[in-house]
């Protein structure tokens, strides 16, 4: 009679009945999953190469076709997060726009369910030591001897698919033995305080951990080791969808109002999901059985709650069919750059076209908002050394609020005005044509700027000139802003004849250290371009503030504003 062999018990179930080995292989688990999801994520975003950019920026272009492009992608890098800020990236450098963003942002939620399925079949469908290994092991080899990016890539990934489904054996076992030892579910508070804690505990692992797929695969295994009921994971699972906006928020902090809004889409998107899953949990999980009987296959935790994940973001992306139109102009409000703002009219209302004077009135009050934003401008180009980027922000929120401006004038000449109106329009027209061309010098002159150093003290009489002429322009942008007390044509007047003495002196002073080659050639030309670069600005800026002034005294007054146009000066 053959003797029968004793059963051999492996080092981790011998193991697990002391605590801390058992603690061992929980955090050792959770270890391993989470080096072979980076190894794996990395490694398909590499292999993948730019393919995934494009199909990016190209497959878009509608609602579905962002849907499909956020699920796919996000199913073939295996991480929602690096689409997420992927997604960010495009819409803050403007390759995206944000209506088409938010559907890949949803795509991508969907897309997130993949690496819970392949937890679910593959690592409890099947034993995991017969194809995690091979993985693990032909990831290695291609990755050491793989002649190509791509194909050390595409090993990094392999290897990292077979570490990772080695991370969920290894939590199988020590889930299994806790299971035999303790229930979690008598912990847990019953009903919706029990879910929202349970909610909370999710959100909060995933923000710790900054992956979601680590914490499903957690709350898989612990169900499926009996650790926790069905209807607890799936509250887990609810917060893990919320805990991922964490990455999304950190992602936009110092980034333009489009990635923000983005950004906030996806809090948004992942918000309301995850409150209509716990409003309709029960009817959600019954959901699931039912599409599991569909399906007919047996009722494992695991398969509920894959199923369950599944359910409830498609669940989200149907919610979000009727919001998404209306939800890029509530973003659009919410947040605002400074720019957009200053580009938003404060004194264009529509209603006053049917009065003309009042219309006239509030074209006059943003013209002088117009007029700050350009001599702000020119404030920045004065400092030492110039602030370019304050130039940039300045000249560019008059370039917004400019069009706007432009369109309440034609709107307001399609009126039937008196002939004093119709003037003052004609110069409130000529107002704004000096700001934009001022602006457009002034960029110029901030680029210019941005590359030259100034001279040291072995050039006399320079330095002194120059720091005279920003003094001067200084004084002449004081003075040209019409809200500020004390306004007046004469005064601009004044510190404009100021600013061209200071002008012809420093252009002397190149000229002479040009001729004594104190400095050379090139420089001083670009020297020379730049203060005339700047006094344009401001002789425009200038002419600005004296019609803007003649426009508040009235038409007579206006009329003799127009002199400042026979202005011409020479460079």
């Amino acid at each position: 009679m053959a003797v029968r062999k004793p059963c051999r018990r492996t080092v981790l179930e011998t193991a697990a009945a002391t605590p801390f080995a058992l603690f061992a292989a929980l955090i050792g688990g959770i270890g391993l999953f989470l080096i072979g999801m980076n190894m794996m994520t990395e490694g398909l975003k590499l292999a993948a190469g730019r393919a995934l950019e494009g199909l990016l920026q190209r497959g878009t272009a509608t609602a579905p076709r962002g849907l499909a492009a956020g699920y796919l992608i996000t199913a073939l890098v295996q991480s929602s997060t690096a689409v997420t800020i992927a997604s960010i990236g495009f819409v803050n450098t403007g390759l995206l726009p944000l209506k088409n963003a938010l559907w890949v942002i949803f795509g991508s939620n969907l897309g997130s369910t993949m690496n819970a399925w392949l937890v679910a079949i593959l690592g409890f469908g099947f034993k995991i030591d017969t194809f995690s290994l091979p993985f693990a092991g032909i990831g290695a080899m291609l990755m050491l001897a793989g002649r190509t990016l791509r194909a050390r890539s595409l090993g990094q990934a392999l290897a990292g698919f077979g570490i990772l489904f080695l991370g969920i054996g290894v939590l199988k076992d020590g889930f299994s033995n806790i299971g035999s030892m303790v229930d979690l579910q008598d912990f847990i508070a019953p009903g919706l305080a029990g879910w929202l804690i349970l909610i909370g505990i999710g959100t909060l692992l995933t923000v710790l951990m900054q992956t979601s797929a680590a914490v499903i695969a957690i709350v898989i295994t612990a169900a499926q080791g009996g650790l926790l009921s069905v209807e607890a994971a799936c509250a887990i699972v609810i917060g893990t969808n919320i805990g991922t906006t964490s990455t999304a928020v950190l992602a936009a902090i110092g980034a333009t109002a489009a990635a923000r809004r983005l950004a906030a889409a996806h809090v948004l998107f992942n918000v309301v999901t995850g409150i209509a899953a716990l409003l309709l949990l029960p009817v959600l999980i019954g959901v699931a059985d039912w599409l599991r009987g569909v399906l007919e296959q047996p009722a494992t935790p695991a398969l509920m709650i894959v199923l369950f994940h599944t359910t409830f973001n498609v669940l989200g992306v149907l919610l979000m069919v009727p919001l998404a139109p209306g939800m890029p102009r509530l973003l659009e409000r919410l947040f605002r750059t400074r720019e957009e703002e200053a580009a938003r009219p404060r004194h264009l209302d529509a209603n006053s076209l049917t009065i003309p004077d009042l219309a006239m009135r509030a074209l006059r009050l943003e013209l002088s908002r117009s007029q700050e934003l350009a001599i702000a401008g020119l404030t920045a180009i004065t400092h030492q050394p110039p602030d370019e980027a304050g130039v940039r922000r300045e000249t560019a929120s008059l370039q917004a609020l400019a069009p706007a401006i432009s369109d309440y004038a034609h709107r307001l000449s399609g009126a039937r005005l008196p002939p004093a109106l119709v003037e003052q329009l004609a110069h409130s027209l000529r107002t704004l044509r000096y700001q934009e061309t001022a602006v457009v010098l002034l960029q110029e002159a901030a680029g210019l700027a941005g590359e030259l150093d100034l001279p040291d003290s072995t050039v006399p009489g320079f330095r002194t000139e120059i720091e005279a002429f920003r003094h001067a322009l200084t004084n002449l942008a004081d003075a040209a802003v019409p809200l500020h007390d004390g306004f007046s044509p004469g005064a601009v007047s004044v510190r404009l004849d100021e600013m061209e003495t200071s002008y012809q002196a420093l252009k002397e002073a190149l000229f002479l250290a040009g001729a004594h080659a104190r400095l050379d050639i090139r420089t001083m030309q670009d020297w020379l371009r730049l203060a005339s670069l700047t006094r344009r600005a401001a002789r425009q800026l200038a002419k600005a503030a004296r019609m803007i002034a003649a426009l508040e005294e009235g038409s007579s007054a206006a009329e003799a504003a127009q002199s400042t146009e026979a202005e011409e000066g020479t460079d």
